[in-house]
């Protein structure tokens, strides 16, 4: 039993238990510690198949696929990559539209390039220019061609510290590996001196001079890499992924709706680039949605599941109700289902009602009038269209606000569109930026959806309109001096357009923040 080896604990879920020891004191121990990865985009691939067989009647085998396909590749160049596992940060679209990715090889490049081990030593920019042919493969010494040929002379996995370490200073594996390990160390600072040490005495027996060795094991740190088999296996599942959502995008997204939280991006994001690819999506209806996102005659409807308030219990109940005869009436739909006013009130305001009554203020009167908690006295049936009056239907900006507040995006628009008009001639939309020069000055407005911070150089900021998006880029500087403005939900702002390698961004100088909507899905931020 695991209690004889280590010490353990109750977990906080029930039938879970955590070992008290971390990673470190279990490598010390010569424990062999396996992780393993829960990952949302796998659950996302399998839903997309199996919605894929019902629609279709073939069931896809991803591992025969054709992972040749120029028309994926070419998605992925371009960066389509929203909703694609591994590749959709706004540092993977940065470097998958210059490295360009053509084959299997190429997709684990690009998934193994963009992580902090290779960032810290610029390794992403050398590789890229390596790989384009701007700078020659060049090595501090001839020992490392044998690891590093593969990837241009540049590290990009794990298993390279580990070669470099055998082939330039005589480690054994065993020894080579510990060194690697030790760099993720805390407090490892007499370590490292002493691995440097080792491996400066080892250099030299096999000839390489202490220049050069200083320069090799420069390249080792502590920051993460992945193994190269992890970067193959997350790189082939990346491109499952970017083939589903080329060929089959409708089953795509309606089995990453499902799958929410998870990736980078909220619905309304996802939503915007479901609309790039053809797809309609429509609001919640009480007698045609499920618990979860369908598929309705080439639409993807929203689920019960996406509107605030409403639990797995409640949408159960309202598919229960649903199976057995349609709602006929507000009244109906209250008394079968047992639903709590606050949720029957987040389905009015997410157009639920709408296949009963298109009025979402009277929808919200008559729950008001006919909604019975479930512990009160069973009330008389007495008629209340005596006490209904009439109201006005309530206008798209109303409706638009609710929506995003309960549903967490807009189905049918998006808010820049409502709110072009206040903004002049001067204003450059996302689809107009790409048609501008390098170094153009320009001011654009957006709704934020991503902020991030690798290694706390530079802030990265994506605005999202009505046509697309607007990536961004803030130095030290100008992020100390609109911190606070940074935060805000929407932006205006003014910068110069840099343009390299088929990407472009705006390098923000001045910001300013504006006030749209209240209740607005809020950004993922890693800042």
């Amino acid at each position: 039993p695991l209690i004889d080896i280590v010490p353990v604990q109750r977990g906080a879920i029930e039938g879970r238990y955590v070992c008290q020891w971390d990673k470190d004191s279990i490598d010390d121990a010569g424990f062999v510690k396996i992780d393993f990865l829960a990952l949302g985009a796998l659950s996302q691939i399998h839903e997309a198949i199996g919605l894929i067989e019902k629609r279709t009647g073939n069931r896809i085998d991803l591992s025969r696929i054709d992972f040749e396909d120029e028309r994926v590749y070419d998605s992925l160049c371009s960066g389509d990559t929203i909703g694609v596992f591994q590749v959709e940060s706004a540092a993977q679209m940065q470097t998958i539209t210059r490295l360009k990715p053509g084959n299997l090889l190429d997709m684990a490049h690009e998934v193994g390039a963009v992580r902090p081990g290779v960032g810290v030593n610029h390794g992403v920019q050398e590789y890229l220019a390596r790989r384009s042919r701007k700078k020659p493969v060049t090595y501090d010494h001839p020992l490392e061609k044998r690891a590093l040929e593969r990837t241009l002379g540049v590290v990009l996995f794990q298993d390279q510290v580990n070669q470099l370490a055998i082939d330039v200073a005589r480690f054994s594996p065993s020894e080579a590996d510990r060194m690697r390990r030790a760099f993720g160390r805390k407090h490892n600072e007499a370590l490292i001196e002493d691995y440097n040490r080792q491996f400066l005495i080892g250099a030299k027996r096999k000839g390489v001079g202490e220049e050069a060795a200083q320069r090799i094991f420069k390249k080792f740190n502590g920051l993460y890499m992945f193994p190269e088999s992890h970067a193959f296996a997350f790189g082939v599942t990346a491109y499952q992924a970017a083939w589903l959502k080329y060929h089959y995008p409708l089953e795509f997204f309606v089995a990453i709706f499902n799958q929410q939280p998870m990736g980078f991006y909220n619905l309304e994001t996802l939503k915007e680039d479901a609309k790039r690819h053809g797809i309609r999506v429509l609001n919640p209806d009480i007698n045609k949605s499920r618990s979860k996102c369908m598929i309705e005659e080439g639409a993807l409807r929203l689920g019960f599941l996406q509107v605030a308030g409403l639990g797995s219990t409640s949408a159960r109940a309202i598919e229960r109700a649903q199976d057995k005869s349609p709602f006929t009436s507000i009244g109906d739909f209250l008394e079968r289902t047992g639903v709590l006013e606050e949720a029957a009130f987040n389905l009015a305001g997410a157009g639920a009602f709408d296949c009963l009554e298109s009025n979402r203020r009277k929808v919200k009167w008559e729950i008001g009038l006919r909604y019975q908690p479930i512990n009160s006295q069973i009330p008389m049936r007495l008629p209340v269209d005596q006490d209904a009056v009439e109201l006005l239907h309530p206008g798209e900006w109303e409706r638009m606000q609710e929506e995003y507040g309960v549903l967490g995006l807009y189905p049918t628009g998006h808010v820049m569109a409502k709110l072009r008009p206040r903004f002049n001639g001067s204003f450059y939309t996302s689809k107009d930026i790409n048609k501008l020069g390098d170094g153009a000055t320009i001011m654009a407005a957006g709704l934020v959806i991503r902020r991030q911070r690798p290694h706390g150089k530079v802030v990265y900021i994506t605005l999202e309109d009505e046509f697309g998006h607007i990536p961004c880029m803030v130095f030290n500087k100008v992020h100390t001096q609109y911190e606070y403005t940074f935060r805000s939900a929407f932006l205006i702002i003014k910068g110069r357009l840099s343009h390299r390698e088929g990407t472009h961004n705006v390098i923000i100088q001045q910001a300013m923040s504006f006030n749209a909507l209240e209740k607005m899905p809020r950004s993922k931020d890693w800042c």
